[in-house]
């Protein structure tokens, strides 16, 4: 290893320690930081990070715009460059104040990472959130047998995801003690082992929408967990399938049955909701769009501001803004944008309804006028 790339290894190691411990940025998070310093790595051949300069800044913009996606012949995407300036900035900003850059990296240079102002608006426009519809859901559970543990888990899998809108990742890591029956409730504890985003607690309740049958399913699954399978508090709601070796240790088969075993990443459990939509005949969406299914399905009843918050916490945040509108799902498919404009009665004539009266009438309401 040379000595340039031992010195960007150390200060890299450096930054993200930084973002971890100092800024409490998630794993995932970091690894964007780390895919864009790889970029800058490339783009300078390993060169001394050190040699920041304005120039540098603008050919590296211009060689990110031209670069290709892998295994396709486009161009990546103006949001991926986007994303990549923007965390490639972070970490030259923060590399300006350490000693032994301060007076190498110029903070005027750094503000050339930046992209024009027309494509930052495109990058950051608002993307359509597509999600399954309630028939596509129902579609999906049904076709799903009872007869073996792994279509019984399956099927609750896939209606607690329905119910709740938790992410996956949560999901996955809830242990038996989380779902309280009588409250139906969900506690996403992290000091119970439930991987939440930002380590939150969150008290999801089951929400019952008028397709009944999955609630009947999910507690099918857990009273069967609790009465036949013996499982204890601390055990997995939904466990991974049990695999056992075939004939003289030459593979392992899936035995229809689950272990109490916690999955080691949501990867699989992903796999689960593919397989099951392919079955089904549906096109494939993947459990987080869950989330955007419920938002569209409560955004359309009239709630009071109480009730938004309510619904705003059950999904984990903080920010009633953030479930109905910036995160996205405030926004209208164009469709029904369509479909609301062309509704608006822009001439009156509903007004114009609500004014004409009978020669009785108008007379009569004219004498009352008088005789105020």
């Amino acid at each position: 290893m040379s000595s340039i790339t031992q010195k960007n290894e150390v200060v890299k190691r450096k930054f993200y320690d930084y973002l971890a411990n100092s800024k409490g940025f998630s794993k995932t998070t970091i690894e964007c930081f780390e895919d864009a310093v790889y970029l800058w790595e490339d783009f300078t051949n390993k060169g001394d990070l050190a040699g920041f300069t304005k120039i540098k800044a603008e050919n590296f913009k211009n060689w990110l715009k031209c670069k290709k996606k892998v295994h396709t012949e486009g161009n990546i995407s103006i949001s991926y460059c986007y994303d990549i300036i923007r965390h490639l900035k972070t970490f030259f900003e923060w590399l300006s104040r350490q000693s032994g850059y301060k007076s190498k990296i110029n903070q005027t240079d750094i503000d050339y990472l930046n992209l024009s102002r027309q494509e930052i608006k495109i990058a950051t426009q608002p993307k359509s959130k597509l999600s399954p519809t309630l028939d596509e859901i129902r579609l999906v559970i049904e076709n799903i047998g009872g007869n073996t543990e792994i279509e019984m888990r399956d099927k609750a899998l896939i209606s607690l995801t329905f119910l709740t809108g938790a992410r996956i990742s949560a999901i996955t890591s809830l242990p038996m003690k989380c779902f309280d029956r009588e409250k139906l409730t969900v506690d996403q504890d992290p000091k119970l082992g439930v991987k939440t985003k930002f380590s939150k607690r969150i008290i999801s309740t089951l929400i019952p929408f008028s397709y009944k049958e999955p609630l009947d399913y999910f507690i099918k699954w857990f009273d069967y967990l609790l009465e036949q399978k013996k499982f204890g508090p601390n055990d997995p709601i939904f466990p991974k399938t049990k695999v056992e070796c075939g004939k003289e240790n030459l593979g392992y088969y899936n035995t229809q049955e689950v272990e109490p075993t916690f999955w080691k990443s949501p990867t699989s459990v992903r796999k689960i909701f593919e397989k099951r939509f392919v079955q089904a005949g549906v096109k494939y969406y993947h459990p987080h769009t869950f989330r955007h299914l419920l938002i569209k399905a409560i955004s359309k009843l009239p709630l009071t501001e109480e009730q938004k918050k309510a619904i705003s916490q059950n999904l984990g945040h903080e920010d009633v803004g953030t479930t109905f509108g910036s995160y996205g799902y405030g926004h209208i498919e164009e469709e029904r944008q369509i479909e609301i404009i062309r509704n608006i009665d822009f001439e009156g004539k509903s007004r114009e309804i609500v004014y004409q009266f009978s020669e009785k009438e108008l007379s009569n309401l004219l004498q009352k006028m008088k005789g105020k």
